[in-house]
């Protein structure tokens, strides 16, 4: 495991550093979890408990447009809808239901080949798949350090990277339950839906941008809203799981 994350902080780390804020950087940040588990050999079995199943991609993301209504519900009471209009902003709209596979492809999957792939079944032979996902969260939040300010608009602040591990905990168990369904390629559908509909709030309500350690997907207010959501799809989907993987 130390090649799995020598690999996955150097190249992720360099490659957040060099521009956190440049979505060709982070792609490339994202493959960097896939180069660890194969410095470590890794090549992924089908997990037992997916045999003979085919990836169902609305399956596979409906948690997340569950917590992203649940995000955009909980702020009417408090704050008003205030869209702007703009050819980009429709162009997302009328794209969304497809970005998760596009960003599965461009990314998200190099990220799921290590985290759920390789580190997931590496931890849960001694934890089991609920404490182990509870770990991977942690290292996924952290390994996020030098693109926080991407998320909060704050750099390098310790309040920013320890509020950032909350919502990846969360996340996490919703990716173990996605990969436990449909292996690798449904935690990359799952973790390409977070990434391409959660900015969805900020285009309804773009006066909260400036403060979104409080509102939105990565603040308090999406850790609030992640808890039922990873409660139900954790008891629908992962309460047969052993203690222990195959």
């Amino acid at each position: 495991m130390r090649r799995f994350i020598a690999v996955t902080f150097g190249l992720g780390w360099a490659f957040q550093f060099a521009h956190p804020t440049s979505y060709f950087w982070l792609a490339a940040a994202m493959w960097a979890p896939a180069l660890g588990a194969l410095a470590e050999g890794f090549r992924p079995p089908p997990p037992a408990l997916t045999a003979g199943r085919r990836i169902s991609y609305w399956k596979s993301v409906w948690p997340i447009a569950l917590w992203v209504a649940l995000l955009v519900a909980s702020t009417l009471p408090f704050q008003p809808v205030q869209p702007q209009a703009a050819p980009s902003h429709l162009m997302y709209l009328l794209t969304a239901p497809f970005m998760p596979a596009v960003v599965a492809f461009i990314g998200a999957f190099g990220e799921e080949y290590g985290w759920r792939g390789y580190l997931l079944p590496a931890l849960a032979q001694r934890l089991g798949y609920f404490k182990a996902s509870l770990m991977v969260g942690v290292v996924w939040g952290f390994w996020h350090t030098p693109a926080i300010g991407y998320e909060y608009g704050w750099f390098w602040r310790v309040e920013g990277v320890l509020l950032f591990v909350l919502p990846t905990i969360l996340l996490s168990l919703l990716h173990t339950a996605a990969y436990l369904q449909y292996g690798v390629w449904g935690a990359a559908l799952l973790h390409g839906a977070v990434n391409s509909w959660a900015p969805t709030y900020f285009l309804l309500y773009p006066q909260l941008l400036d403060e979104r350690w409080l509102w939105g997907p990565v603040g308090l207010q999406g850790v609030a809203t992640l808890i039922p959501v990873a409660w139900i799809v954790w008891k629908m989907y992962a309460r047969s799981v052993d203690k222990t993987p195959p």
